[in-house]
């Protein structure tokens, strides 16, 4: 913790005396605060440290959980963390279960950020056991952990490592599971989008350790091409995309047929881009905005009634409800939930799992060859074009170059001045997005 330059953390299932822990923790971490839960439990089996920027004030104690608010210094305001470390038993556990619904329930963290991190010791999914696929069982506390997950509206905070987190160390049968996690609330999806996790080897313990990172804002990246299916929906979408096509060259029988299409078809990308920041641009914004106009509409129909405001109050209704509609269809492919095939224009729902999906997809850092983390975008995209640079253009040892005598007698087919300077040309950020 000391050499990562973190500001809190939490030691789980210590087994240090009281005694023994004051004189330990201002030997390992010198000018560290502490606090535990020896009131709760003989052994301490929670330590939470910080460093002298960080404002802790703890809230709720167990001998299975400390939940405390955490302010540090430089942020715009304080955040909620609890600290888990779950009995062995299910019965005891459905105690802690019940304080986590109580926090969940409170005022006190009502439109607050709220991450709970630690042991578990209970998996919620089939899969975070390493027999599942082979003797597929159900744990009779793990309904009882994903109901609360569903009850307090809790997600995976996005993470990198090794999924099973726990080994029983047995020479035979061995077995592992993901006990240890971070979940996080819906607020803290919002407020702190690019934080992760990672889970490491942490050497003599049965366990991994894991280090989570706090982030509110992020650079702007610029992404991929996608299609958007509502850009469909446009007035003149067929008949851009027409004129558009035959501008461009013909297609006719070759053996370059194959990459005349392609090229064709990347070059509707730039207008297929622009036609949907027309479409989806700002439309949570627009929608919202025609909806307050809706209602505005309304009121004065009914103050004072007469056929323009009935007729203006139709007009914007047909506006909002059509945003309404590309808004949700945009979220919801964005959120890629295909079992939610008609649509409630519940579009809360749709962006939460779209915000879900990013947090677990995004990329935070990565391993380099020399063992370096690089964990910025420009240095992660570095160590990506380094790697495949020298993966596609390694040579084996016993390779042997072919003459272009050679090329030439078995190979039928000569490229045309166009193609050959399209591929002598530099590849263009266009042309690679």
């Amino acid at each position: 913790m000391k050499q990562g330059k973190f500001d809190f953390g939490c030691l789980i299932e210590t087994k240090v005396k009281e005694g023994r822990a004051e004189r330990i923790v201002n030997s390992v971490f010198k000018d560290w605060s502490l606090l535990s839960n020896y009131e709760d439990h003989r052994l301490g089996r929670l330590w939470l440290v910080w460093r002298n920027n960080v404002r802790v004030t703890p809230l709720y104690k167990t001998s299975q959980l400390i939940t405390c608010s955490i302010y540090i210094e430089g942020r715009k305001e304080e955040f909620f963390v609890s600290f888990i470390y779950a009995s062995n038993f299910a019965a005891e556990r459905k105690t802690l279960w019940n304080d986590l619904r109580y926090h969940h329930e409170s005022p006190l963290f009502q439109d607050k950020a709220w991450l709970i991190c630690g042991d578990f010791n209970e998996i919620l999914e089939g899969d975070d056991h390493s027999l599942y696929d082979s003797s597929p069982f159900i744990p009779p506390g793990m309904r009882d952990f994903q109901d609360l997950v569903r009850h307090c509206e809790l997600t995976d905070l996005s993470y990198q490592g090794q999924r099973f987190t726990w080994c029983n160390k047995r020479h035979e049968g061995v077995i592992c599971k993901k006990l240890d996690r971070v979940l996080v609330s819906r607020k803290w999806t919002q407020q702190y989008g690019q934080s992760f996790s990672v889970f490491e080897p942490g050497g003599c313990s049965d366990h991994l350790r894991c280090r989570f990172y706090i982030s509110e804002e992020a650079k702007r990246v610029k992404r991929p091409f996608k299609f958007l299916n509502t850009v469909t929906t446009d007035a003149g979408y067929h008949k851009e995309l027409e004129e558009s096509w035959k501008l461009s060259p013909p297609l006719f029988h070759s053996t370059s047929a194959i990459h005349r299409l392609s090229k064709k078809l990347k070059g509707l990308k730039p207008q297929l881009r622009r036609m949907g920041k027309q479409v989806v641009g700002a439309i949570s914004i627009r929608t919202k905005e025609a909806y307050k106009t809706l209602c505005d509409l309304q009121e004065a129909t009914m103050s004072a009634p007469s056929t323009q405001t009935v007729n203006a109050e139709a007009d914007a209704y047909e506006k909002w409800k059509r945003l309404s509609e590309i808004e949700e269809g945009y979220l919801k492919q964005k959120a890629k939930l295909h079992w939610m095939n008609t649509g409630d224009q519940n579009n809360k729902a749709f962006y939460a799992a779209a915000k879900v999906r990013e947090i677990r997809n995004n990329i935070r850092e990565i391993q380099c060859e020399d063992g370096t983390i690089a964990g910025t975008q420009d240095s992660i995209k570095a160590e990506a074009e380094r790697y495949f640079k020298d993966f596609l253009s390694l040579k084996p040892a016993a390779y042997t170059e072919w003459s272009r005598e050679e090329l030439e007698n078995i190979l039928n087919f000569k490229c045309d001045e166009d193609d050959k300077q399209m591929l002598t040309n530099d590849v263009s950020e266009e042309e690679t997005i």
